[in-house]
């Protein structure tokens, strides 16, 4: 088995600042000390530790956040769950970390390192700063994230010497006895292997032992692994009140990350989300802000969803300022496996054409783009239909006439005069091609008995007409269209 530790030191101060693209002098704090200080904080002598009013009156512009155990475990599963596309095998271990097993993994997404750099690079982008280490056993791998980022030890047997220089506070169990073993000269890991292991678990308890065999893979280490929940909702507060909708892009595409590797770890895409605005309640309160995200096929590409976003927040305007976002999944279903390409396919095209249709759809409504369909009826005026795009299935194949007919045609056809038995229209029509007899319609009030004609002239190109054949006052030739 190989186990990857990730370990968020900083998780309070990652969930308060993952919304804010700005810096902010920001601490978390308990009802009396400094837990974490952000950068700008720290720049100012802020360091956790400090008591909470002398960080105050160190730095008038500090923000200060209460610290709530709550929100870190919520963050925790967030994480949990983004990092189950990697791997079934997801365990929690709080208060600030999680573990994953990764062996059945490490082939598929092109071994150790590019694994690992991948998860680092997905974390960063959700907003979270960790601490990465891997080892055959998971006690190893939490012990080495604790102690320095990018540890390693590939081999179960190259594990005592790997945790020999360990500082022993780093154990769980041997923490609250720090000084008692630094009176006897036990500083790291294999000062405490050294001891006597009766008079260890007397003195310091069974707990210590097993930590100390689990970290070994000498004791079993049984483990409840994460389940996703099964419709993704997440919420992220903002620090500050926001007032114009194009600024809330940054907070919101932390949650598209988010959603999409919840997507990816069901194996699945989506067609619709819906990302919600909350605002202020109480005398001016208003309803939330709802943003609906609606693509033309399933996907679960954090860049398409961002896209489609991005476009819909530039017409949005928001009734209040926001203070916190949600996102709700609306819609998911299963995505078959795909392949790279190294040429252009019909695919390939079809999914670039989604994404302009998207993105027009955004902007301007879903009902202003539209397409034509094909309607079986021979009556050019009733042949087609517009409506707005929906890539949610294909449309049915109906066959075409056999003669070319033109896209561009008139909205009412436009009565020829006749001379010397030829149509005229500016200037006398030479007859191409013809005629296509088009007689039905005897079912409904607009029955038609026509010739239809290609026709050229000397200045206006190839047009459509045709001629009645039914005796009353509308007979005689018609332009109906015109080739492009």
């Amino acid at each position: 088995m190989l186990w990857i530790a990730v370990r968020c030191h900083r998780l309070a101060l990652d969930c308060a600042l993952r919304g804010q693209e700005a810096p902010l002098i920001l601490a978390i704090c308990n009802r009396l000390q400094v837990l974490h200080a952000s950068e700008p904080a720290q720049a100012l002598g802020i360091r956790p530790g400090l008591r909470r009013a002398s960080a105050l009156s160190m730095a008038s512009a500090l923000q200060i956040i209460e610290h709530n155990p709550a929100l870190d475990h919520a963050a925790l599963e967030q994480i949990a769950g983004w990092l189950l596309q990697f791997t079934p095998c997801v365990s929690l271990q709080p208060p600030d970390g999680v573990l994953i097993e990764v062996e059945a993994s490490l082939q598929l997404f092109g071994g150790r390192d590019r694994l690992l750099a991948r998860i680092r690079e997905g974390l960063d982008e959700l907003g979270f700063t960790a601490s990465l280490a891997i080892a055959p056993t998971a006690i190893a791998a939490w012990l080495l994230a604790g102690w320095h980022d990018r540890a390693c030890i590939e081999h179960e047997s190259l594990l005592a010497e790997g945790l020999a220089l360990l500082p022993v506070e780093q154990l769980a169990a041997a923490a609250p006895h720090r000084t008692a073993l630094a009176a006897i000269g036990v500083r790291c890991f294999a000062d405490l292997m050294r001891l006597p292991r009766a008079g260890l678990a007397k003195r310091y308890g069974k707990a210590l032992l097993f930590e100390i065999d689990a970290a070994l893979g000498h004791q079993a280490d049984p483990r409840r692994w994460f389940e996703a929940p099964a419709r993704f909702s997440v919420r992220l507060e903002l620090l500050a009140q926001v007032e114009h909708a194009e600024a809330l892009l940054f907070a919101s595409n932390r949650l598209l990350l988010q959603l999409c590797g919840w997507l990816a770890a069901r194996r699945c895409a989506t067609r619709e989300a819906l990302l919600s605005a909350e605002h202020d309640s109480g005398r001016h309160a208003c309803e939330d802000t709802r943003i609906t995200l609606r693509l033309t096929q399933p996907s679960r590409d954090p860049q398409r969803l961002l896209a489609v976003l991005r476009e819909r927040l530039a017409i949005v305007k928001l009734p209040a300022p926001a203070h916190t976002l949600r996102l709700d999944c609306t819609t998911v279903v299963a995505l078959p496996g795909t392949h790279g390409e190294l040429f252009p396919t019909q695919t390939s095209d079809a999914e670039g054409l989604s994404r302009l249709i998207e993105r027009l759809q955004s902007r301007l409504g879903h009902d202003q783009v539209q397409r034509l369909l094909l309607v079986a009826d021979h009556r050019p005026e009733v042949a087609y239909r517009a409506e707005a795009v929906d890539y949610t299935g294909r449309q049915p194949d109906t066959p075409l006439p056999g003669m070319p007919r033109p896209l561009w045609l008139l909205n009412e056809p436009v009565a020829l005069a006749e001379r010397d038995h030829r149509p005229w229209w500016h200037g006398p029509l030479t007859l191409l091609a013809g005629p296509e007899r088009i007689e039905t319609g005897w079912w409904d009030e607009h029955r038609v008995q026509r010739d239809y004609f290609i026709a050229q002239g000397e200045s206006t190109g190839w047009v459509w007409i045709y001629r009645t054949r039914l005796a009353d006052a509308d007979s005689g030739w018609f332009l109906q269209g015109v080739f492009g």
